[in-house]
């Protein structure tokens, strides 16, 4: 019996030792969509295990794990506001650890190696030429408002002239994706900046997290266009209402799928709406966008899309267009791609599972051209010369020719900048985190002097 007892002593004492070699930091790289998008985790044992996560090309925050534990040679990750889970077994060097990450639709293999906290520092920080830190010189205020239509509690930031007064007002719409109210991305915070200037110019900003996204509630995941347009409007009401908002000139100011989200509620005439922005807007329909996309992003990659491929690509949209339900809908497409090598493995899968998702089937059947005809009210439209997202000439273009005229339009083309509207070489993609710019002054000035001019 003594033997025993000693034994097992002897195996929970291994065990926890193990265990233990999971303190540290750690970094590993996911493959998606073609990118890569390094994430770096930091486990520690005080007595419990506790940790976070970072995503350095997608904001500079620490997100706190939810979950976390270790049992002997495995590790188990969970972080439930993301829907993230990871579960890996440590090598027998402990220098890395090789497991599996999911987040919603998407399973992929990761492997974590073992940083320094110098080395994750580094890892986890990014140059920027524009940084808002406190003290501000206006007034900031962290609200909370509710889109009565869909039941959804939405929080975000006001910032305001310390100065009492009625002013212009503007709220900020992110583009796709889950986006907090600062539109973090890549270790740049545009919409922090944006708000910052535009606030010292004297105009009223109220920013926010999308649902589900940061403090706001709802479900990301279930939302399409059209929510987030209905999120956009309960944002305008409740910025009309700030004492120093001059209800005749409130705004939204949309980014991407913002622009687009800000288009669509001027014509239908939203009450309230005195103007809009729209930055890198989309302005022809999306099934369109998608392949003019398509062609850019290849393009800015020294590559070409053959026909083959193009007429592919456009069955998917048809079928993501349509009424089939979407587990058919899913098969259908992964039947129109066998001819590709590798479009019937797992990782595959989970991305032909994102193409059904309602948001992208909502999306890809929008036209915006029949909201732009209808547009009543001042529009300031700006496209990047260099934007592989929303090719600038084709969607000036139609917005020019279908557009209403108004004396007050303003419509712009700048010929270096990118989606993000920085000074870009190429507008690839995989730039925007090599740019220390967040977004260009020239831009915002243009903005300002604008609304100002209303």
């Amino acid at each position: 019996m003594r033997k025993y007892i000693l034994l097992l002593v002897s195996i929970c004492c291994f065990s926890l030792g193990f265990s233990q070699s999971f303190e540290g930091n750690w970094k590993g790289v996911l493959q998606v969509s073609g990118m890569d998008l390094p994430l770096i985790f930091e486990f520690k044992y005080n007595g419990s295990w506790e940790g976070t996560m970072q995503s350095p090309k997608q904001a500079p925050n620490k997100f706190p794990l939810s979950s976390l534990r270790a049992e002997g040679d495995s590790i188990f990750v969970e972080l439930k506001n993301m829907g993230v889970k990871y579960s890996g077994k440590i090598s027998s060097d402990r220098h890395a650890v090789d497991g599996q990450f999911e987040q919603g639709q998407l399973k992929a293999n990761l492997q974590l190696k073992k940083l320094t906290a110098d080395e994750a520092d580094q890892v986890g920080s990014f140059k920027r030429s524009q940084r808002v830190n406190p003290p501000y010189s206006y007034d900031t205020v962290d609200v909370t408002f509710e889109n009565s239509i869909d039941k959804v509690s939405l929080s975000g930031t006001i910032t305001k002239p310390k100065i009492p007064g009625k002013y212009p007002a503007v709220i900020l719409v992110s583009g796709s994706g889950p986006q907090d109210r600062n539109e973090t991305l890549m270790g740049h915070e545009p919409f922090k900046i944006l708000a910052d200037y535009l606030t010292k110019n004297n105009i009223v900003v109220l920013r926010y997290d999308d649902r589900g996204v940061g403090k706001s509630k709802g479900d990301f995941s279930k939302s399409t266009t059209g929510d987030f347009g209905k999120d956009a409007l309960a944002a305008l009401n409740f910025l009309r209402k700030h004492p120093q908002v001059d209800p005749l000139k409130v705004g939204i100011i949309g980014h991407s799928e913002g622009g687009l989200i800000a288009t669509i509620l001027a014509g239908q005439q939203a009450s309230g709406l005195n103007f809009i922005v729209t930055l890198a807007g989309p302005t022809i329909k999306m099934d369109s966008l998608m392949l003019l996309q398509n062609e850019a992003v290849l393009k800015s990659q020294g590559k070409s899309i053959s026909k083959e491929d193009l007429a592919m690509i456009k069955r998917n949209y048809e079928i993501m267009a349509s009424d089939m339900p979407s587990d058919k809908a899913f098969d259908a497409i992964r039947n129109n791609m066998k001819s590709i090598k590798g479009s019937q493995n797992l990782e595959s899968a989970n991305e032909i599972a994102s193409l059904v998702t309602p948001w992208f089937r909502h999306f890809i059947k929008i036209d915006p051209i029949p909201f732009i005809r209808k547009i009543k009210i001042p529009v300031f439209a700006a496209f990047g010369g260099k934007d592989v997202q929303v090719p600038a000439i084709q969607n000036m273009e139609s917005l020019k020719n279908n557009l209403p005229k108004n004396k007050l339009d303003r419509f712009t083309i700048y010929p270096s900048f990118n989606h993000l509207f920085q000074n870009a070489n190429t507008g690839a993609v995989s730039e925007y985190i090599e740019i220390e710019e967040t977004m260009n002054p020239e831009l915002m000035k243009d903005i300002t002097q604008w609304i100002k001019t209303l």
